[in-house]
């Protein structure tokens, strides 16, 4: 068929089709007339020049060629202002093109139009995220969740209420993702790394194991070794760390936390072992890890076990930080007491405070 969608045979095709609904209306069967017609208003839809240049602006899109999709679909929103899909998929081509404002403003259209259609909130949220606007982007993961249950929305929306410390609510969804996907490894991690923040060491082994039933990983290993430690279990805390360095022996924190984990069983010299390659592994790379609390830590009680108080100290003052904003309150509290321990100072002072560290 011609691609002129004005041709005369097209018009004569959707005039027979309307010829046929009428004609059987009258002397067939009823339902076939109702098909007859909505074949031929079909038809008559994608005829309009809103939707044919919305399939042009789709066509480039697939492509990759985002300005010739934004100029397509801008044709069509001229001839129809109201065309939901040509908003959010011009909306996602200048987010590609890195015009974000424009994005969201197409976003934002997209919403009023389809209030109850995912699709737009989801794209509007990833872009909060990446604005640091978390309270926008909790709004718009709240509204798709309830519009369309899945375990990745719950879990996204989870680690934002987590960012904010609202741990028991971010629960709350991380229970819903398991429920909608019990093969799902990210929201068992996920659950895991929130009983830690509580200090409930056996909810959170429970989760790392089973995210390790599902999906074995150095990292799982690692973070279940770390919370067997917390609980004074270092013979598994131990197992579980020696699976870690199998598979990636280049990991500073693993072996600061067996170091620790060894030594807390009087196994002296495998311990300082594990922290000579820690720290010369360190060395190598030039910095240190200062995203994970607890490999902050771990090296803080490895250099503290060594009697290097200073940097024992600066260490803990370091994971008290990072604690702090991911919210982690049972670490918290156990960095605070080895600080208390080993400053022997005033049991009022903060460890995050750098007059404290100057003072010790």
């Amino acid at each position: 068929m011609s691609k002129v969608h004005s041709s005369t045979g097209l018009r004569v095709l959707i005039i027979t089709a309307l010829l046929l609904g009428g004609m059987l209306s009258w002397r067939q069967d009823r339902a076939l007339a109702v098909m007859g017609l909505a074949s031929a208003a079909a038809i008559s839809v994608f005829t309009r020049p809103a939707i044919l240049a919305y399939n042009r602006g789709r066509e480039q899109w697939l492509k990759g060629d985002l300005s010739g999709a934004v100029e397509q679909l801008s044709l069509a929103l001229q001839q129809d202002p109201n065309l939901t899909n040509a908003y959010l998929l011009r909306g996602k081509a200048y987010f590609a093109l890195n015009q974000v404002p424009l994005a969201l403003a197409d976003f934002d259209r997209a919403i009023q139009l389809a209030p109850r259609q995912p699709e737009p909130y989801s794209c509007r949220a990833l872009i909060r995220v990446g604005q640091a606007d978390t309270e926008g982007a909790i709004a718009d993961l709240t509204q798709l969740v309830a519009l369309r249950p899945s375990a990745t929305y719950h879990i996204h929306l989870a680690n934002l209420l987590a960012q904010q410390g609202s741990l028991p609510i971010a629960l709350t969804h991380l229970n819903e993702a398991i429920q909608l996907d019990p093969t799902s490894t990210p929201a068992f991690a996920a659950r895991a790394s929130l009983h830690n923040y509580l200090g409930e060491w056996e909810a959170a082994l429970a989760d790392w194991s089973k995210a390790i039933e599902l999906q074995p990983d150095p990292a799982l290993y690692y973070n279940r070794g770390v919370t067997y430690s917390c609980a004074d279990r270092y013979d598994e805390a131990i197992a579980d760390l020696d699976r870690s360095l199998e598979a990636d022996p280049q990991q500073p924190n693993t072996l600061y936390n067996r170091g620790n984990a060894l030594y807390e069983l009087g196994e002296l010299k495998a311990a300082l072992d594990d922290y000579d390659r820690a720290f010369r592994l360190e060395a190598n790379r030039n910095q240190v890890d200062v995203s994970d609390e607890y490999g902050l830590y771990g090296r803080g009680l490895a250099h503290c076990h060594m009697g290097d108080k200073m940097t024992a100290l600066s260490d803990w003052q370091a994971a008290l930080a990072v604690c702090r904003k991911h919210h982690n309150l049972a670490l918290a509290k156990q960095v605070q007491r080895s600080w208390l321990r080993l400053n022997s100072g005033d049991p009022n002072s903060d460890p995050a405070d750098p007059d404290t560290e100057q003072s010790a």
